[in-house]
């Protein structure tokens, strides 16, 4: 029977770190926001409250793990994943073969405990087996991916026929002006971290709105976040100069055989050439170039993304309440 242990202490968190990568290598779905240098990196820039993570062994092979934390959130006591709120999957690390095994100490842990109010899990897999809790599974902003099959010539002629023609038409408009340079970047270059929170927040700001880095405070988070996948081969910055000037460009995160496109920053100045459509067409033809086998636009149902062959990724938010966490388990594994 799995060994549950309730972590509360940072030391201990990051002694764990190598079982913990070890897991998530071991887990098929996994994707970078469940890996620990991100939880770790966001736990640092954004934690709050008293750690509170569920972790399983068997003897020393770390075979699930729930990264939380509790904190007081809107009057009650919250159970929050790290990550929440700038990650686009969460779902937790469970082995495939534990997840019955393990949910059920979970819920009598849940149920003896008088010191949390819910749970509010979000950004979770359709599939989760935390559905197995008592609680509320909801419909959560969705993500989408583009399979990358066959070859780029195949993929490209099978786009809108406006959108290959506008892209031509753009570009050649913009090289009678300036030359147009893509680049592909794999450190994190600081040139290129400034001209994507500032161009992000430029763009916004246009828009009378503030932005995902301004709202949450999140530049340091970027930074820091960059390096540490970078050192890891998990950084590419696929840029678009026009002249010298830095125009578009997008952060994504390759991993296994998947590019995660986490976040992208437009001038506005220069919205009117199409510069963001281009960049997608050099940065998925580096995809196929090099062997990938999706792009994955993350969170957000945006409708350009669909013209760009993405499938989408429904996913769940799990709300659980000490009231219903304190009734009759489900009949787990029937």
């Amino acid at each position: 029977m799995p060994t549950l242990e309730v972590i509360e202490d940072l030391l201990r968190l990051r002694q764990i770190e190598p079982a913990w990568a070890a897991l998530a290598e071991a887990v098929p779905s996994s994707t970078p926001f469940q890996l620990p240098p991100w939880q770790l990196t966001w736990w640092h820039h954004f934690g709050s409250g008293q750690l509170r993570v569920f972790s399983w062994w068997e003897e020393t092979l770390l075979i699930a793990i729930i990264p939380c934390f509790r904190h007081h959130w809107e009057g009650r006591r919250q159970l929050t994943l790290i990550g929440s709120g700038i990650s686009d999957y969460l779902e937790p690390l469970l082995h495939p073969s534990h997840a019955n095994s393990i949910l059920p100490q979970l819920q009598r842990y849940l149920q003896s405990s008088a010191d949390w109010d819910i749970c509010n899990w979000q950004d979770l897999a359709v599939n989760t087996p935390l559905h197995l809790l008592k609680g509320s599974l909801l419909e959560d902003t969705i993500c989408s991916e583009v399979p990358l099959t066959g070859n780029f010539e195949d993929f490209w002629q099978a786009r809108p026929k406006d959108m290959r023609r506008n892209l031509r038409r753009y570009s050649e408009r913009a090289r009678s002006v300036a030359p147009i340079t893509f680049e592909t970047t794999t450190s994190a270059d600081e040139e290129l971290l400034d001209a994507l929170i500032c161009l992000h927040a430029a763009r916004w700001e246009k828009r009378g709105e503030s932005g995902m880095i301004a709202a949450n405070n999140s530049s340091d988070f970027l930074r820091d976040i960059a390096r540490q996948f970078a050192s890891r081969n998990m950084l590419r910055f696929f840029t678009i100069r026009f002249g010298e000037k830095v125009v578009a460009l997008v952060l994504t995160f390759p991993y296994r055989e998947t590019i995660y496109s986490y976040m992208s920053a437009l001038d506005p100045d220069h919205e009117i050439l199409g510069f963001g459509r281009t960049l997608l067409y050099e940065a998925i033809r580096y995809s196929y170039q090099y062997g990938y086998r999706a792009w994955n636009f993350c969170r957000g149902d945006e409708h350009y993304k669909f013209a760009w062959g993405a499938k989408p990724i429904e996913k769940r938010r799990l709300i659980l309440t000490r009231d219903t966490a304190s009734s009759s388990p489900p009949p787990f594994g029937s």
